[in-house]
């Protein structure tokens, strides 16, 4: 009699503590919350063994919150929650490290494109300085070129216009425009500046053996343009 007193006052307080317990919904919906941020985040691709271990957990605890298994269902939540942690953590990091894989592919792509724009235009300007050699060389074969004196005039010379002159120690740019080949004028110098500008840095300042280039393709506007230019900046003193 007395053992089913016993037995009866444990089975009434067990039903009375089952009673009692309550169904861990907030638990589950903070679960639930988490393992929904880690898939949209993309856990499933990045994170796949962590995120299918805390649906599996989440299943888990479902099952026994049905059972009314309330203090189970609690700490299978709990390992339900480390799991989707964990997940969205290593998918954080994967994508991340994804990011700077790209931007440092970016990065040698357009190194590379660089250098090569740099490449091209290196050997663009090696050709361009090649071609105004060979015809600077021409210029010069020309001039030097033998001349049958049966076919040149016995009485009359007439003085050849030049299309390059070679820079003598001592000139300026007036001294050259004013020689007979060139212009017969000091005041057309801006003519021959600018038609050199790619070796004369500062008009006052030309080199011995520098091999200019005489435009004769200037308007009778262009050369009165010039003179003028020449007379307001005044750069040379006046040829005696």
């Amino acid at each position: 009699m007395q053992m089913f007193k016993y037995l009866l006052l444990i089975a009434t307080l067990f039903f009375l503590l089952s009673g009692c317990a309550k169904p861990p919904d907030k638990s589950l919906d903070d679960t639930r919350g988490i393992i929904a941020r880690a898939y949209a985040a993309g856990a499933v691709q990045y994170a796949p063994g962590e995120y299918q271990l805390a649906k599996s957990a989440l299943q888990a605890a479902e099952t026994q919150i049905e059972n009314k298994q309330y203090k189970k269902a609690s700490r299978t939540l709990e390992l339900a929650r480390r799991y989707s942690v964990e997940a969205l953590r290593q998918t954080t990091e994967r994508k991340q490290q994804l990011a700077l894989e790209q931007q440092e592919i970016a990065e040698e792509k357009r190194l590379a494109e660089s250098a090569k724009q740099r490449e091209l235009k290196r050997q663009a300007a090696l050709k361009k300085q090649q071609a105004k050699k060979n015809k600077i060389t021409k210029l010069k074969q020309s001039k030097s070129a033998p001349v049958a004196t049966d076919k040149v005039p016995p009485v009359v010379v007439k003085l050849e216009l030049v299309d390059t002159v070679e820079v003598q120690a001592g000139e300026n740019l007036a001294v050259i425009a004013a020689r007979a080949e060139v212009y017969m004028d000091p005041l057309l110098w801006p003519l021959i500046y600018k038609a050199n500008r790619d070796q004369i840095k500062d008009p006052k300042e030309i080199f011995s053996g520098q091999i200019l280039m005489i435009p004769r393709d200037k308007s009778k506007v262009e050369v009165e343009a010039a003179r003028q230019e020449a007379q307001t900046l005044n750069l040379f003193q006046p040829l005696n």
